[in-house]
């Protein structure tokens, strides 16, 4: 994702998303509707492989989705469509590598901090995610 049209858009609605997530506990839903509107016309219109972005946002959601319904309360819708953007931006394989950075450094995260012994059982992940995506443009990939 080299393109500066990829780039700032995610930046600025993973900020937005970290924000809102840290200051009220929630990812808006038309903050998610803006970036998979906005990923799918610039898939379109560059003519790429939208199938294989597309697939990116079923997986990468699906993936946590499945997380949600097996552990109740360990991912939010928000994150969850925040996550489909995400898949729809950098398409299926580097949205899969990407899951990994962004739940990796929220577990060492909430084990750094005892996170779950201060008795917040929520992590919000939306810091992690945009974590994740700077470390996506810092390593080229």
């Amino acid at each position: 994702m080299n393109n500066l049209l990829e780039s700032i858009p995610l930046i600025i609605l993973l900020g937005v998303a970290t924000y809102t997530d840290l200051q009220y506990r929630i990812i808006p839903d038309w903050l998610s509707g803006i970036g998979i509107g906005y990923f799918l016309i610039f898939r379109l219109f560059h003519n790429e492989q939208p199938f294989y972005y597309l697939l990116g946002v079923l997986i990468g959601a699906g993936l946590l989705y499945v997380f949600a319904v097996l552990k109740p309360d360990s991912f939010g819708g928000g994150d969850i469509k925040l996550m489909a953007v995400v898949g729809m931006a950098l398409g299926w394989q580097q949205a899969m590598l990407f899951l990994i950075i962004m739940l990796t450094f929220a577990w060492l995260f909430a084990i750094a901090f005892k996170w779950a012994r201060d008795g917040r059982k929520k992590l919000p992940l939306a810091p992690f995610y945009l974590t994740a995506y700077f470390l996506f443009i810092i390593g080229g990939i």
